[in-house]
C-alpha cells in the first residue's frame, strides 16, 4: 500500500509542470486575476447592494448579516419580517467566513482576522485587525487540472481568482 502511495504522489507531481522555457500555448487559457495589497485594505460601511454571490446568515436582534463571497456582508433589517430591508453593506475584500457572538462580528480578510462591533448593528465599527491568523489559499494555479494559464507574477498583487481568455503564449499548464 505503501508503493502505490508513493506512485500516485510521484503522479501527482508529475501532473504539474510550470516550465516556462519549453511551453507555450496560444488559445483559451486561464488568465489570474488580482488585487492590490490597498484595495484588500479597502473596509468600511457602503451603501447596500444586490446579492451576487450569497453566503452564510447570521441573525443578531432585528438584523441579519448575510456574506457576499468575496466581497463583503450585507446588513438587512428584519424588525418588519414581511418586508426586509438592506441598511448596508460592509465591503470586506476576500470575506468568505464570518461569525457573531456576543455583540461582535468575527470575519476574514483574505488572511487577517477583523473584529467588528455590533452594539449599532446598522453601522458596524471595525474594532481591532490580527493580522496573519488565517493561512492564504494557495492561488499559483487555476482550480482546474490539464489547463493552458499565465503564470501567476506576485508584483502584480495577489491572485484572487482565475477567468478563461483567448491568449497567446501562455507558458504554464496544469
Amino acid at each position: 500500500m505503501r508503493y502505490v502511495f508513493l506512485l500516485f504522489a510521484i503522479g501527482l507531481l508529475a501532473a504539474c509542470d510550470t516550465n516556462t522555457d519549453t511551453m507555450s500555448s496560444t488559445g483559451p487559457a486561464y488568465v489570474p486575476i488580482y488585487m492590490s495589497a490597498a484595495a484588500m485594505d479597502d473596509i468600511g460601511l457602503k451603501d447596500s447592494r444586490p446579492t451576487k454571490k450569497a453566503g452564510k446568515i447570521y441573525a443578531l436582534g432585528n438584523f441579519l448579516f448575510q456574506n457576499e463571497l468575496n466581497e463583503g456582508i450585507h446588513i438587512i433589517d428584519v424588525s418588519n419580517a414581511a418586508a426586509p430591508k438592506k441598511v448596508g453593506f460592509l465591503k470586506v475584500p476576500l470575506c468568505t467566513e464570518m461569525a457573531i457572538k456576543n455583540g461582535f462580528l468575527y470575519t476574514n480578510n483574505f488572511s487577517d482576522l477583523l473584529v467588528f462591533n455590533l452594539t449599532a448593528p446598522a453601522g458596524p465599527q471595525l474594532i481591532k485587525r490580527i493580522p496573519k491568523v488565517f493561512p492564504p489559499v494557495n492561488q499559483e494555479y487555476p482550480p482546474l487540472f490539464n489547463v493552458s494559464f499565465e503564470c501567476a507574477d506576485k508584483s502584480k498583487g495577489v491572485v484572487v481568482g482565475w477567468e478563461l481568455k483567448n491568449v497567446t503564449n501562455a507558458k504554464c499548464r496544469r
